[in-house]
């Protein structure tokens, strides 16, 4: 069996409140931090099932982290590691080993693309209590001791330690909806999914990405945030999906101008016809400065603030526009996909990972969502100008040309911050 690994910061000494701290007493909150989590900690290994020869093949594809958030088993982990097999045994810090159970119609696992999260359960037919992690109620603090316990490099149970450095990072590119904290713990291959704690010993987020060139941990990782997991796996459990307010607009940075220092505005770019922002009264080119009284300095930042909102509710963005200041409260309700895409754009998201949408002013197609693996290398917000060399029209018009040459597009061409590539398929 693999030793633990204990990465404990020695401190010489430590002033609290103008006293001078016993190294000791101070080493043990992260002694007791450690052993109050690492129960609810688990190594998650993936591997592909194939049919062969009559029996079955397990091809290893990948190892991760995954924290146990009830005592029924549940546990959540990061969807871009599970996402690379169908098959996942579980081994618990007592070395125990368990397989994960089908919890959705076949399906092993439950996920959220957007936040990179992924929910799976312990299949637990000999009835032995899982531990879950406590959670935090608070949020992190810059400058606050942080702990990670993951398996990276197959290593079980291995303990880092660090500071928040910041919080509320975004435009990182990682997720499509971003609000991490950054720490300076150590995170390396393996350890995604496993739990960023605080020196109570609660889970402050879920580790998920480290910033690198090497491949392995250069001094920066990102965490999910506990309220964002909290909100994710609620929905997952209850919906098997994670409902989202939609506004329906499309925003872009752009340099301020008239600023004396070197910053970005967010301007609308567009906005689609019929949407909760067609009926406010936005008008693209409205420069958006704050969004529920935030301040709005990136593209990120909003569709954060958007994206971490729950449906029926609603947001007040304040823009700027001719001069003036003006408050638009926006409902936000579930994107109704189903309902709201006919049956043309439906086939086009199957077969090439490309949602459309329609430009309530031009009638401009614009590309509304683009999935991972997406046939094309476009971009949210792009406007269709033609497919195989038939200019597009209106999303009528697209459906017509996309069904005339049998569901088949050989060449895109888009405009991008009026930019006109070609896209050919990858």
């Amino acid at each position: 069996m693999l030793k633990k690994y204990f990465l404990v910061p020695f401190l010489f000494s430590l002033c609290i409140s103008g006293l001078r701290a016993d190294p000791e007493e101070f080493n043990q909150y992260f002694i007791q931090a450690a052993r109050k989590a690492m129960p609810s900690v688990v190594n998650i290994v993936v591997y592909n099932k194939e049919p062969e020869k009559g029996g079955y093949i397990y091809r290893k594809m990948a190892e991760a982290t995954g924290t146990i958030i009830n005592a029924d088993g549940f546990l959540v982990t990061n969807y871009h590691v599970v996402s690379k097999g169908n098959y996942y045994q579980i081994v618990t810090y007592n070395g125990r080993k368990y397989e994960a159970m089908p919890i959705d119609d076949g399906n092993f696992f439950l996920a959220d693309i957007k936040t990179d999260l992924a929910l799976l359960k312990i299949e637990n037919s000999a009835g032995n209590p899982f531990v879950p992690l406590k959670v935090s109620t608070e949020n992190i603090r810059e400058g606050e001791w942080v702990i990670a316990i993951g398996n990276p490099f197959g290593l079980n149970q291995s303990i880092t330690s660090g500071i928040a450095s910041s919080t509320g990072r975004d435009n990182i590119g990682f997720a499509d909806i971003e609000d991490f904290i950054q720490s300076d713990v150590s995170i390396n291959p393996g350890s995604s999914g496993g739990p960023l704690i605080n020196l109570k010993g609660e889970m402050v987020g879920i580790n998920t990405a480290i910033r690198t060139v090497s491949g392995g941990y250069q001094g920066i990782s990102f965490a999910i945030p506990s309220r964002i997991v909290n909100y994710v796996v609620e929905e997952l459990k209850r919906y098997g999906r994670v409902r989202r307010g939609w506004v329906g607009l499309f925003a872009r940075e752009k340099p301020q101008i008239a600023s004396k220092e070197p910053s970005m505005v967010v301007e609308i770019s567009s906005i689609i016809k019929d949407s909760p922002a067609d009926r406010s009264g936005l008008l693209e080119g409205d420069i958006i400065q704050e969004a529920d009284g935030l301040p709005i300095t990136s593209l990120g930042r909003l569709v954060a603030i958007i994206g971490g909102k729950p449906v029926g509710s609603s947001i007040n963005l304040r823009v700027a526009r001719d001069g003036h200041i003006r408050d638009h409260v926006l409902p936000l309700r579930e994107k109704e996909v189903s309902k709201r895409m006919r049956d043309g754009a439906q086939d086009l998201f199957v077969a090439y990972g490309i949602e459309v949408d329609e430009n309530v002013a031009s009638h401009n197609v614009i590309i509304s969502y683009v999935a991972p693996q997406s046939a094309f290398d476009v971009e949210t917000g792009d406007r269709i100008i033609s497919i195989n060399g038939q200019t597009i029209d209106g999303l009528d018009e697209l459906i017509r040309i996309f069904y005339n040459f049998g569901k088949v597009i050989e060449r895109m061409e888009i405009s991008r911050e009026n930019v006109i590539f070609e896209m050919l398929p990858k």
